[in-house]
């Protein structure tokens, strides 16, 4: 069965609503991609939670193109492509990719990868403004045009 929670068009729980206006988005950093100011804002919480990592933390700002187009944010430790230094705790990275497939069900539980479009126009769309968290264990964040 399709999870439904997890699609494009999910409506986002109130109390999240709450939280984040609690937990304000106030630290931040510009970093400069493909010629771009990005502003990197994140939470109390997610400053703590860099602070108390030895690790650096990179975020993949994801520009899915497939049957619908989908803003991704992804959190890694180590990869293989460029990334951008915004301090000495965290790096981004903007990479626009296309789907191998336009499946929806495919889509919604695995979003395959099929070509990176870094070099083309999409390289382009880099976004504005990048939110991170850190709740309840698990890093989460959004991105702006």
């Amino acid at each position: 069965m399709l999870n439904l929670s997890a699609c494009y068009f999910t409506i986002d729980n109130p109390l999240r609503w709450l939280d984040r206006w609690i937990h304000k988005y106030q630290h931040h950093q510009t970093a400069r991609i493909n010629q771009r100011d990005v502003e990197v804002w994140w939470t109390g919480r997610a400053e703590a939670a860099l602070q108390s990592n030895q690790q650096l933390l990179i975020v993949e700002l994801q520009l899915y193109f497939s049957c619908v187009v989908k803003k991704r944010v992804l959190f890694h430790r180590q990869v293989e492509f460029e990334t951008t230094a915004v301090n000495h705790k965290i790096a981004v990275a903007f990479r626009p990719i296309a789907s191998a497939v336009c499946d929806p069900r495919e889509f919604a539980l695995n979003h395959p990868a099929g070509k990176d479009l870094s070099q083309g126009l999409a390289a382009g769309m880099v976004p504005r403004r990048v939110e991170i968290d850190f709740r309840q264990g698990e890093w989460e964040g959004q991105f702006h045009y």
